[in-house]
């Protein structure tokens, strides 16, 4: 019950890591779809639509599944992953349910002119710059915004639950952001609501409940659900033990 406590964001961060590809100018260049930036915000399923946005995402900016370090495991949805096991095939980094993140954060890097090796590490430009929009959104400083490895390699953040919501609240209405921020932050919860089932996929609690309702609904790893309400406020629950 303590809102000013420390949560780590997790995968409940992608659509603040996804505002780059807005602010930088990437998804114009390169004519990212909205379906894509939906995937580029998700952690998806791995079903046959998510894996085809991540290879176009990949295509479009000259890159190739070899260049995702988003780690390797199997399918988060059973029949996809047992269509792999039928097939004989291994999991691969795209089966990934960050790796529609990760393929952004490489077309950021290839439109940028960023070093595409070593996109994952926190002192890299784009990952500077993820952190300074976190604490933009957010209302915090910087240097308040804790910083640890999340699983698929890239940073994860950590930040007040009040400051979190606020920041939902925030992308969910453009209100509260300064100017160069709202068109992006209006485009990647328009992408998100279009698409919800590119946000994770069947059976999701995140898809479902954006079908369902007019919400901007992330969940992350560890117990983290984050909402946006268009109408003006941001809830944020985590689950600790």
């Amino acid at each position: 019950g303590d809102t000013e406590a420390y949560v780590y964001l997790r995968s409940a961060a992608k659509p603040f890591q996804a505002l780059p590809l807005i602010l930088s100018g990437t998804a114009a260049a390169f004519g990212f779809t909205d379906k894509e930036l939906a995937v580029a915000c998700a952690s998806h399923n791995a079903e046959e639509p998510h894996l085809a946005a991540v290879r176009s995402i990949l295509e479009k900016a000259g890159l190739s599944e070899d260049d995702l370090q988003s780690g390797v495991h199997p399918p988060m949805y059973g029949p996809a992953d047992a269509k792999l096991i039928r097939r004989g095939e291994e999991p691969r980094p795209i089966h990934s349910n960050c790796s529609g993140k990760h393929s952004g954060m490489l077309a950021v890097c290839v439109h940028k002119g960023y070093e595409t090796l070593d996109y994952r590490d926190p002192g890299h430009p784009l990952q500077r710059r993820i952190l300074g929009l976190i604490a933009e959104v957010c209302g915090v400083e910087e240097d308040e915004v804790l910083i640890a490895g999340d699983n698929c390699g890239v940073p994860a953040f950590a930040l007040p639950l009040r400051s979190f919501a606020t920041g939902l609240a925030r992308m969910a209405t453009g209100e509260e952001l300064p100017d160069h921020l709202v068109e992006a932050a209006l485009r990647i919860r328009d992408a998100m609501r279009a698409h919800p089932f590119m946000v994770a996929g069947t059976e999701r609690f995140d898809t479902e409940l954006m079908e369902q309702t007019h919400l901007l609904v992330k969940g992350g790893a560890e117990a983290v659900l984050a909402v946006g309400n268009p109408e003006g406020w941001g809830m944020v629950l985590k689950v600790s033990d």
